[in-house]
């Protein structure tokens, strides 16, 4: 008897007493800050380099409206030219505060930001919306408390780290934060239903990503359980009129942004799949893995090495799709219990959330991002039916007890999203990563080798490189980056050879262009290095680094009436480009590309500017000047051995060979098997003697 009072004025006070709630809120949101509160400086990552950092139309807002009309300005890779302009607005908009607030436009902070406000205002919308479905079918329970904790559970999993922290994955959060404001707009405005406003964030969402046109099936559902109060089942007791009344519009919506993104990304979007049978025979285990990921978030991995079934008789291919009968089974059976719906209702936004990745055939057979959007579903439906479960042994455990498992549970949550941030640090953190947990892809050992390179251990990375390739022999990139690390360790005949490798098995991809062109540039040859950097820019007008190096070797042959329509090409999609700006002067006056190049980098400095200075001063012979400029690449980048290389070949010019192999000894602590900087002391160790 004294346990039922005892429940009973436990039940009362979760639900009647707001302070408490209120108190719990700002606990539960302290948590979120908390988890996240190291991921505001994390590094851009994989296909943030051909959206966010080498796509020149983010870098002015001006650009916004061709956002709008042109599906090629979302990539500087022509493959990957998705319709998302709400995306790329958003982008360009951070870039924009960025170069305002901090000096530099790709400041991470910012990007990081605006991704993070989407998510928090998610989070809220979520609470209004659980609360709604809990209210309809059980309005005696402590549905504020329930609806909270199922928010915390999905903000505070491991696995929403993914689509945080990942700059170009924000179409995953904008798109889902629409989808849940259109359904919140729904339930709690009799307006908006009447005038069909709902609909409008939908419209909205599906510019950030398509997946938001699922919203169409979703409300049907969500007719059907709370507002019809039908089983799934009865189809003879559905009131098909009322049905079509809120599907029709909604479907038309689905019809209309499905048409138009279609349109629009006519001959550019390549999903990267092959086999469409083996990857939909394989998407019923990945959602076995999304759910299991879910619920213990110990394996996820930012690019993961999984294959595709072969046939329906593979035992992972079994598994799934029993697991994917007894989601059905359930759906079924708990939208006959009014009580119960909710578990329906969740699981079957994960199932239509999953929809468009699992009938387009993708590259990956699955990743971490795409579960943002379904365990919206998860987090209702797991919640609610553990909440219906423990109301029968909630009798013979003290309330205390609860709200300490409850704080308990959701702190190993936190915890494991603050060291999941720690992953996405920076490439050399996130790659490492992938290729212990996924050691089977070839791009995961690739980009591990590439964050090597970037600290100078050439013989780690050419062996990621090679560890990589023997898994994935076609893999275009690969090659072109064991080319790279060939040339910088001095083996030029073998760096050619993977170079026309990389062409060979990726002559649909701009930047193997780019990279064989900037080689041929370096050895000399730079006519025939003009014509594959203008091949890169005619696949992708947005490939920013083509452009410069362009503009270089325009300049550098004396071709400089397209050196001026270059530049002019460049100003017209980003006008306050200084390089572009330095170059049309360089054209039109005369001047020295140094001094040139000096002007500007007063204006923007930067160490690779400074570096690219000094190498021209050294190439027109004015080895002092050479020095000082190194000297203030040093000054913004102490750790940068290709400075303290361009100082010792100055030196050694100068005939000053004790300074020279001074600063090379510095160059080669930096970055031991710096060939040239071996070169170069070896010269002044000769000369010393």
């Amino acid at each position: 008897m004294q346990k039922n009072i005892f429940l009973s004025a436990f039940i009362s006070f979760m639900f009647n007493n707001k302070k408490a709630f209120w108190l719990v809120a700002i606990v539960a949101f302290a948590m979120l800050i908390f988890a996240y509160s190291n991921h505001w400086n994390n590094s851009f990552h994989f296909d943030d380099s051909h959206t966010v950092e080498n796509n020149l139309y983010v870098r002015h807002i001006q650009n916004i409206p061709l956002f709008f009309k042109d599906c090629t300005t979302f990539s500087s890779i022509p493959s990957h030219g998705s319709y998302r302009p709400l995306v790329t607005t958003t982008l360009a908009i951070d870039y924009k505060l960025g170069e305002t607030f901090s000096g530099k436009g790709y400041t991470p902070f910012w990007f990081h930001l605006s991704t993070f406000i989407f998510f928090l205002l998610q989070s809220i919308l979520m609470w209004f919306f659980f609360k709604k479905i809990l209210d309809k079918v059980s309005p005696e329970s402590p549905n504020n408390f329930i609806s909270l904790f199922a928010v915390v559970w999905y903000s505070l999993n491991p696995v929403m780290a993914e689509t945080i922290n990942y700059v170009i994955s924000r179409s995953d959060s904008i798109s889902t934060f629409f989808v849940v404001l259109a359904f919140v707009v729904y339930q709690y405005s009799s307006k908006s239903r009447k005038y069909y406003l709902y609909l409008i964030p939908i419209l909205i969402g599906g510019l950030a990503k398509p997946t938001a046109i699922m919203f169409a099936p979703m409300l049907m559902v969500y007719h059907l359980l709370f507002e019809q109060e039908q089983s799934l089942l009865a189809f003879g007791k559905w009131k098909w009129d009322s049905l079509l009344k809120v599907a029709l519009p909604a479907m038309a919506v689905f019809v209309f942004v499905y048409f138009l993104i279609k349109k629009m990304e006519e001959g550019m979007f390549e999903p990267g799949g092959s086999s469409l049978f083996e990857y939909v025979i394989t998407q019923p285990y990945v959602y076995l893995h999304y759910i299991s990921m879910f619920l213990l978030p110990l394996q996820l991995s930012a690019d993961t090495d999984w294959g595709t079934f072969k046939s329906l008789s593979e035992f992972g291919s079994i598994i799934g799709f029993v697991f994917l009968i007894l989601l059905i089974a359930t759906v079924f059976i708990t939208s006959k219990n009014k009580k119960q719906r909710p578990i329906a209702f969740g699981i079957l936004w994960f199932l239509f959330a999953l929809v468009p990745t699992t009938f387009v055939p993708l590259a990956e057979v699955m990743n971490d991002h795409r579960q943002f959007f379904p365990h919206v579903g998860t987090a209702l439906a797991l919640t609610w039916a553990a909440y219906l479960l423990l109301q029968n042994i909630l009798k013979r455990i003290p309330a205390a007890a609860v709200f300490v498992v409850c704080f308990l549970f959701c702190t190993a949550y936190a915890y494991g999203t603050f060291e999941r941030n720690k992953v996405w640090l920076n490439e050399e953190t996130l790659w490492k990563d992938v290729s212990e947990k996924s050691p089977l892809n070839g791009r995961g050992l690739m980009n591990y080798g590439l964050a090597l390179m970037g600290r100078g251990d050439y013989v780690g990375a050419e062996n990621y490189f090679q560890r990589g390739l023997e898994r994935w022999p076609y893999y275009s990139y690969l090659y072109i980056n064991m080319a790279i690390v060939k040339e910088v360790t001095g083996k030029q005949n073998e760096a050619e050879y993977y170079y026309l490798k990389g062409l060979e098995y990726g002559k649909s991809y701009p930047n193997n262009y780019y990279f064989y062109g900037k080689y041929l540039y370096k050895q000399g040859k730079k006519e025939e290095a003009i014509g594959y950097l203008q091949q890169c820019l005619k696949m992708s007008s947005a490939q920013v680094d083509a452009r410069y190096l362009l503009m270089d070797a325009l300049y550098e042959t004396k071709r400089l009436e397209e050196l001026k329509i270059l530049c002019n090409e460049t100003l017209d999609i980003l006008p306050s480009d200084a390089k572009a700006k330095a170059f049309l002067e360089l054209a039109a006056t005369g001047k020295s590309k140094a001094e040139i190049e000096e002007t500007a980098l007063a204006l923007a400095p930067t160490a690779d500017g400074y570096l690219n200075l000094s190498l021209s001063y050294y190439q027109a012979g004015n080895y002092e000047k050479c020095i000082e400029a190194a000297q203030k690449a040093l000054s913004i980048k102490p750790n940068y051995a290709e400075a303290w290389n361009n100082i010792c070949s100055a030196n050694n010019a100068l005939g000053r060979f004790k300074e020279g192999a001074a600063a090379c000894e510095e160059a080669l602590k930096i970055t031991p098997g710096y060939a040239l900087a071996k070169n170069n002391l070896q010269w002044a160790q000769k000369n010393l003697k």
